[in-house]
């Protein structure tokens, strides 16, 4: 593609700093405890080891707010904790790292979403979730509209991170549209299944394969089948495009009149599932598009940062001195993406 170059990305990084982003979602802290494995245990064949150590991690639209704030966005959150130690923490930590938290509000009666996951010896054994997954209440979710509708006008993008735990659901997702359309602000929508659908009138969409899929009830058996499944999305969710990943496939990005593929960097390496890289992807995604790039610029970028943030600790962010080894290792890259016409 013509259009893009190591130097206009290079250039649309420089203006991710201080790019003003509202994130909105579901807030969940990541607890991963440390085991190292010494037998297998007496009363049944599971391991029996010793307790190394805790790492305590935001996840879910935290996550997300944490990555951006890592790539120099000023964000502020819109979300809720239950009034538990978990709660505490979280609203700490994201407050440790610049990001605003007086939209997030305490359920008195909802725990704090925590996912547990198990490591032993180093891989990844077992995950528990202790959380509840019912909508928010009304009250809450009226809160949050109001909290939004002032917010847009003050902010370049809104990101719409929907883990599927009760925050985003169709009352959400149209006072935050309606308030960005009329503003003329940026949305982008990282759905899961429940509420793919109604996310209609955000500017983007950022998913993968198997939630389309669901969404679309759509089978993807070739390339044609993928562009039908792009074409329904588009035309029912009246976006201006949808990135989707699609694991060792590489990305696929969807726009009215186009569709673009974008082959994987560094081959068929499967890292899209590894801890952190979603948030990742759709983090500098969002910021490309917030800070004026195009669809295809803001995958090209997005598609580099799986892979740095693949190869980073779960505990380190994405910075943007990392993308100089991404650049670096693209060669021929530029030159692999395709782009073909949505409908022939």
């Amino acid at each position: 593609m013509d259009s893009l170059s190591v130097e206009g990305l290079n250039s649309l990084l420089g203006k991710f700093q201080g790019r003003r982003m509202l994130v909105i979602g579901d807030l969940i802290v990541s607890r991963f405890v440390e085991v190292s494995a010494r037998k297998l245990a007496r009363e049944a064949p599971v391991p029996a080891g010793d307790f190394v150590g805790e790492t305590l991690l935001p996840g879910g639209a935290a996550n997300l707010a944490r990555e951006l704030a890592a790539l120099g966005a000023s964000v502020s959150v819109l979300g809720v904790v239950g009034d538990d130690a978990q709660g505490s923490w979280l609203r700490a930590d994201l407050a440790t790292n610049g990001i605003g938290t007086t939209g997030i509000v305490t359920e008195k009666n909802r725990p704090t979403s925590l996912r547990t996951w198990i490591m032993v010896n180093r891989l990844h054994y077992l995950r528990i979730d202790q959380e509840t997954r019912k909508d928010i209440s009304l009250n809450t979710t009226n809160a949050f509209v109001e909290m939004a509708q002032r917010e847009v006008p003050g902010v370049d993008a809104v990101v719409l991170s929907d883990y599927d735990r009760g925050v985003i659901g169709p009352m959400m997702i149209d006072g935050v549209v309606s308030a960005a359309r009329k503003t003329g602000k940026i949305t982008v929508a990282q759905p899961k299944m429940r509420h793919y659908m109604d996310f209609t009138g955000v500017t983007y969409v950022k998913s993968n394969l198997e939630e389309a899929t669901h969404a679309t009830g759509m089978s993807i058996v070739n390339e044609t089948s993928l562009r039908n499944m792009g074409v329904n999305l588009i035309g029912r969710l009246d976006c201006k495009g949808i990135l989707i990943t699609r694991g060792e496939q590489g990305i696929t990005v969807f726009e009215k009149e186009q569709l673009t593929n974008f082959p994987p960097i560094y081959g068929r390496r499967n890292f899209f599932s590894k801890v952190g890289v979603r948030d990742a992807m759709t983090g500098v995604f969002s910021l490309a598009v917030a800070a004026g790039g195009s669809a295809a610029e803001a995958a090209c970028l997005a598609n580099i940062a799986g892979p740095l943030r693949s190869d980073k600790p779960r505990n380190v962010t994405l910075a943007i001195a990392d993308f100089q080894s991404g650049f670096d290792a693209l060669g021929d890259f530029l030159q692999r993406i395709s782009q073909a016409p949505v409908r022939r």
